[in-house]
């Protein structure tokens, strides 16, 4: 692992390299594994790519932030109208489900404490 740690992949993620090509007993396809240093690298590569398309960038997270604003006030402007009429139409629980749904997956993109 100390190979990994040199090119900075994360111990879990040399552990995962480790456990899948020594359970295909170090091959590549049918070929017997030629060099386990350039497909470490190759296997630090593409967990920087899985990484990286799960991110938000600064904008994505600029209209997360104000798409959650507004998912809150749709859902208390649902509560408020509850306060008033003491009853909620199918619709509107319909509606407060989908936006609670919404809310849960933006949080989770956002990085939020679910």
């Amino acid at each position: 692992m100390l190979q990994a740690a040199k090119i900075g992949l994360p111990e879990r993620e040399a552990q995962m390299f480790y456990c899948y090509y020594a359970s295909k007993g170090w091959k590549v396809g049918k070929s017997p594994m030629k060099n386990w240093r350039m497909a470490m690298a190759g296997w630090k590569l593409r967990w920087e790519e899985r990484r990286a398309a799960l991110k938000p960038n600064g904008a994505e997270l600029v209209i997360g932030h104000t798409e959650f604003k507004n998912v809150e006030a749709r859902m208390k402007a649902i509560k408020d109208s509850y306060a008033d009429h003491q009853a909620w139409t199918a619709d509107d629980a319909t509606k407060f489900k989908a936006l609670r749904d919404r809310k849960v997956e933006l949080k989770k993109l956002l990085g939020m404490q679910v």
